[in-house]
């Protein structure tokens, strides 16, 4: 095994955990690892993909169970090589027990050392039972398996018992193919598995049917940024944690049979155009090479990682396989950069330094990417809509190329960092008799753009020091405090800068940004601008 292997098993070992299990005298074996694998539509490879994570793990020397729990087509067996079970003799382990009493490791063996087949008997009943096993059964069946880890294929769809299983496993992975089909049922999947992580989330039983009201007054699975403006607009105090759960929905997916140079562009204007579009963000874990190598595997029931490890697809799926174990201990796949939303460094990607050259390479990334015919943005973007963020590319690209025009953005959009207190020094001054003194606040107060000055002045705090700490342009801050409302955004980034004002100012975010915005929309209706 090679170093790099071996680190890869240390690190995924539980603390005291041997290569047999659990070493303590009288500690029970934890339960599997649950590894879901959906796809986009059928054919997608969903089944070849799950097959070959199961047979990487157990490659680095895991225990691995390969369950087949397509309702529609369970055909791994043909995909491992092994004999299809006898119809009608579908055996359920946790059915069957061994003479001392113990769960049943009766599972089909591989030619895979470590890999198991288990037919979940969700397209036929399980010996021993009338029906076919419900998906909503199909994770407590799982955990009860002996094993490191279960490799679960899932099918494709919708159903909500799916998007259940697929999201409360310690392991996702999505897979489509650069299709336009299959491109807009991923979106659609994405829409709906949002929905059902907000139902996981919010425990509060009135606080989630209010919330899911909201939902299906708006369709019934809206883009989750949507939802949120919706909710922002009308200052629920749900648009906060709406937001959070937002940015902790990152679902893992695959582009699988790629064959244009744009098709291995494609996976990464995905993630582009759903963070615009959806606002979430999604970790793309990497394409698979559509080639005549893994088609003849399969032709052959082959598994490629065995028969052809030395092939590019087979390269390529290491790689996911590695990524998605990253991923898993917490290494995200990308760096976020640290730029203002919806400025037109995020609208291009690119940092506050960037080059003229960087910025036409981005410049032409983005028009690709939104283009009218663009397969990223099938299904995603109404046409106006899409008209609309290639007409902000545009500008963000006429600013950020002209000096004369990109110097005073930046300074409206970012921080000036001249004659700011250094990182260690405090933020707060020590309270002394010269301060004024906090004014009072109660849970109903309207926070006005003095009001917030006033408790910012009794900390003894100047706008610099805030604008350095919140990364919001100086000129800004000094717009909110001025009630100022002609020299602000929209509303949609006038609640993030109030919201980030009052954190550093230790008051309650979401009430300030909620009364701040509700006054500064007031304004705009009565000058016609909403």
């Amino acid at each position: 095994m090679s170093d790099s292997v071996e680190e890869e098993v240390l690190l995924f070992r539980e603390p005291g955990e041997g290569e047999d299990g659990p070493t303590e005298p009288g500690l029970a074996p934890r339960p599997p690892r649950i590894v879901s694998v959906a796809g986009a539509k059928g054919g997608a490879g969903k089944s070849m993909l799950a097959a070959n994570l199961a047979v990487y793990l157990a490659s680095i020397g895991r225990q691995v169970i390969l369950a087949d729990a397509d309702p529609c087509g369970a055909n791994l067996h043909t995909i491992v090589g092994v004999p299809r079970p006898p119809s009608g003799r579908r055996w359920d382990p946790l059915l069957e027990e061994e003479p001392d009493g113990s769960a049943s490791s009766r599972l089909i063996e591989t030619a895979v050392p470590g890999l198991r087949l288990h037919h979940a008997g969700l397209d036929e009943p399980a010996a021993g039972e009338r029906g076919r096993t419900r998906r909503s059964k199909l994770a407590d069946r799982l955990h009860g398996l002996r094993a490191d880890y279960v490799v679960a294929d899932v099918g494709s769809g919708i159903s909500s018992t799916l998007i259940d299983f697929h999201l409360a496993a310690d392991l996702s992975v999505y897979v489509t193919v650069p299709e336009p089909t299959a491109i807009e049922n991923t979106y659609r999947f994405l829409r709906y598995a949002f929905v059902r992580h907000l139902r996981r989330k919010i425990v509060e039983e009135r606080t989630r049917r209010r919330l899911l009201d909201r939902i299906r007054a708006l369709g019934g699975a809206p883009a989750p940024v949507d939802l949120w403006r919706v909710l922002e607009e009308d200052g629920d105090p749900m648009a906060d944690p709406v937001r959070e759960l937002m940015e902790s929905f990152s679902p893992a997916i695959v582009l699988n049979q790629t064959r244009l140079r744009a098709d291995l562009e494609l996976g990464e204007s995905i993630r582009t155009a759903a963070r615009r579009r959806l606002g979430i963000p999604i970790e793309y874990l990497g394409h698979i090479d559509y080639d005549d190598t893994a088609w003849s595997n399969m032709r052959n029931r082959r598994v490629l990682l065995v028969e052809s490890p030395g092939a590019k697809s087979a390269k390529s799926l290491e790689k996911i396989a590695r990524r998605l174990l990253a991923l898993a201990a917490g290494k995200r796949g990308r760096r976020e950069r640290t730029v203002p939303p919806e400025s037109h460094h995020d609208l291009l990607e690119v940092d506050r330094g960037a080059t003229d050259e960087e910025v036409r390479r981005a410049f032409k990334r983005a028009r690709d990417i939104y283009a009218s015919d663009a397969l990223a943005c099938y299904g995603l973007f109404e046409p106006a809509e899409l008209e609309k963020v290639r007409t902000r590319i545009e500008e963000a690209f006429d600013v950020l190329l002209d000096p004369a025009r990109r110097r005073p953005y930046e300074l409206s959009v970012f921080p000036i960092e001249d004659d700011l207190p250094r990182d260690d020094e405090p933020a707060f001054r020590t309270r002394s008799t010269d301060l004024p003194p906090p004014p009072a606040i109660t849970p109903e107060t309207d926070f006005s753009g003095p009001l917030i000055r006033q408790v910012r002045e009794s900390l003894g705090v100047d706008l610099r020091s805030v604008s350095q700490k919140t990364k919001v342009g100086l000129n800004y801050l000094e717009a909110i405090e001025g009630d100022d409302f002609a020299g602000l955004p929209a509303p949609v980034y006038v609640r993030g800068f109030v919201t980030e004002f009052a954190k550093f100012l230790q008051l309650d975010s979401a009430h300030v940004s909620r009364t701040y915005v509700k006054r500064y929309r007031r304004y705009l209706e009565e000058r016609g601008e909403v």
